[in-house]
């Protein structure tokens, strides 16, 4: 059987180097900070021999109940060329969760520029979880694989990001960045599988028994 191929797309070197750590170099690319670099990057990965894509890093909280250290998995990302679907949400937000983490499974924005205030509170208004200003463009290099995006809230509404604990909190955010790769192979071979396996074959098989 061949060997699930992931990549993963880490806008910042930050990001990337936690990442790395956890799945090694050959799997993570640094893709660049913004829109502008997300938008080459995705153009030069969409031909990449990859069979599933994730896209991770960090982000600012938009929800009322989003807190510093949430993980944010994006079941559809909002950008200005309109919304993608992640129809395998469910199934990488289940992943984390049995991992341990503190999942939220939501949309993720992608905005032109850090938000702030008014424009905050909009997109909370609007069901949106958090936002980032590269996911939406990046999403556009799976062209038609399978996409996991995944967010480490580092900002919120009541922690802004222009404040004195704002390093503290990213060195944290960064350390669960790295404890979350160590769960991305093993969500991007079940959603391989489940991809290629017929669904009555899926449902045939015996439930797990806790």
């Amino acid at each position: 059987m061949t060997a699930m191929r992931l990549l993963v797309c880490a806008p910042l070197g930050l990001e990337a180097r936690a990442l790395q750590e956890a799945l090694g170099p050959g799997t993570v690319r640094r893709t660049g900070y913004g829109r502008h670099r997300s938008a080459r990057s995705a153009a030069s990965l969409a031909g990449a021999d990859f069979d599933v894509l994730v896209v991770a890093g960090l982000a600012g909280g938009v929800g009322a109940e989003v807190c510093t250290g949430d993980v944010i998995v994006a079941d559809e990302l909002r950008g200005q060329r309109g919304t993608v679907r992640c129809p395998a949400a469910p199934s990488l937000a289940a992943e984390l969760r049995r991992a341990g983490f503190p999942v939220r499974r939501g949309p993720i924005a992608t905005a032109g520029r850090v938000v702030h205030g008014a424009q905050r509170a909009e997109l909370a208004r609007a069901g949106v979880l958090a936002v980032d200003m590269e996911s939406a463009l990046l999403a556009e290099a799976a062209a038609g694989r399978p996409l996991g995006v995944v967010r480490v809230v580092v900002d919120t509404a009541r922690q802004p990001l222009l404040r004195p604990g704002t390093p503290g909190r990213a060195l944290t955010a960064l350390a669960r960045l790295h404890a979350i790769g160590s769960c991305l192979p093993r969500w991007g071979r079940t959603v391989l599988r489940d991809r290629t396996v017929p669904p009555e074959i899926r449902s045939a098989a015996p439930e797990e028994v806790s």
